[in-house]
């Protein structure tokens, strides 16, 4: 063979795209808890879970009364949130319903939380069932409000959700304060504009 037959014969070897491989779809991986923290204040629980997205580590904390079959009362923040003191969590009630009955609260259906120094505020209920079937219920107080209202928790013991004229819910608010500074602790916020 002369030296450029041989010449070539590499040149042709080594520009010949190699083989593909069949590409998959495989989905991105779910995200996963890295670490978590509970906390127990009076009534109130504070839960912080730090979440590997993928991308980024996302640390959400939750400060919350109630539960164990009856509605709760949280707040909830994230550390990739803007937060206190120039913007405030919303504060939010939830009821969850057995399979196959109907929440107390309904969509759409006007009601108001009260304090038992006797401050109010009017609220809607937003219904709708979950992806496993189950009619959930749920209300809040978003910024601007949630301000207002998370300074009303700080200073009273007791709130009350009154649909249809009656007392649907009553939450005790002991421990409320600690756990809400726990919980922006916990995601880099602190407790100024409430406990301030």
């Amino acid at each position: 063979m002369n030296l450029f037959a041989a010449g070539l014969l590499a040149f042709t070897a080594t520009t010949t795209a190699p083989a593909q491989a069949p590409t998959t779809s495989a989905p991105p991986p779910a995200p996963t808890v890295v670490d978590s923290g509970y906390w127990s204040y009076g009534s109130w629980q504070v839960v912080a879970e730090t979440i590997d997205t993928g991308e980024d580590l996302r640390r959400t904390c939750t400060a919350f009364t109630g539960g164990d079959g009856n509605p709760t009362l949280s707040v909830e923040i994230s550390n990739g949130d803007a937060g206190p003191p120039h913007f405030f969590p919303s504060v939010q009630v939830r009821e969850s319903a057995f399979r196959a009955h109907p929440t107390v609260m309904q969509d759409g259906q006007a009601l108001y939380i009260r304090f038992d120094d006797e401050d109010s505020m009017d609220a809607v209920v937003t219904g709708y069932f979950d992806e496993e079937g189950f009619a959930q219920a749920t209300f809040r107080f978003d910024h601007p409000d949630s301000q207002w209202v998370l300074r009303a928790m700080r200073k009273n013991g007791q709130l009350d959700t009154v649909v249809g004229g009656q007392v649907f819910a009553t939450f005790f608010l002991d421990g409320f304060t600690a756990s809400y500074v726990k919980a922006m602790d916990e995601c880099g916020f602190t407790g100024a504009g409430v406990v301030d």
